[in-house]
């Protein structure tokens, strides 16, 4: 079989807004694609691109994973008044995204320390929760995957079972 292209093309330039993408799909081969051929070649195409996004959402989430193991660190050491407080600052002002103006200017009371504790929880719920949103996306996508695997799977099968059952008859 050919290599077969795609191109996507957004349908709301030429339809009402909030339309579906299309996908146009060329081939380079000198003889006709049959459907089946080109059936088995669009779903294999769309499994290649759903395995693509998996791999970056299971990134961006590998990434969210080590900036929450961080942050417990750092949790830990300033509920225990052991923070080196300007770099764990640094950590929750850069890092974690906390505004600077709800953080206490030092560790030196518990107050202060329970109040830099209850910034980063809260901004640790956050991650927490879009990671769990993440996962759910990435189970999504793999699912999609699976399906267009299946897929492709299943003409082949009919098409093998086409051509025997055309091969008897000609007998």
């Amino acid at each position: 079989m050919s290599a077969v292209d795609s191109i996507q093309i957004a349908v709301n330039r030429y339809a009402p807004e909030g339309s579906n993408a299309i996908n146009l799909y060329a081939t380079s081969s000198s003889t006709p694609l049959t459907i089946g051929q080109l059936v088995q070649a669009v779903c294999l195409h769309s499994a290649a691109a759903f395995e693509a996004q998996s791999v970056l959402k299971m990134n961006s989430m590998n990434s969210g994973t080590l900036l929450l193991d961080e942050a417990a660190t750092w949790l830990e050491s300033i509920a225990k008044g052991t923070a080196d407080w300007p770099q764990a600052k640094r950590f929750l002002v850069g890092s974690m995204g906390i505004k600077a103006s709800v953080l206490p200017e030092d560790l030196t009371t518990y107050n202060r320390r329970m109040q830099a504790v209850e910034a980063l929880k809260n901004k640790m719920d956050a991650l927490t929760q879009s990671q769990q949103e993440a996962m759910v996306d990435l189970q999504s996508i793999v699912n999609r995957r699976d399906v267009a695997h299946s897929t492709a799977s299943n003409v082949v099968r009919a098409l093998s079972t086409s051509t025997s059952a055309n091969a008897v008859n000609f007998i």
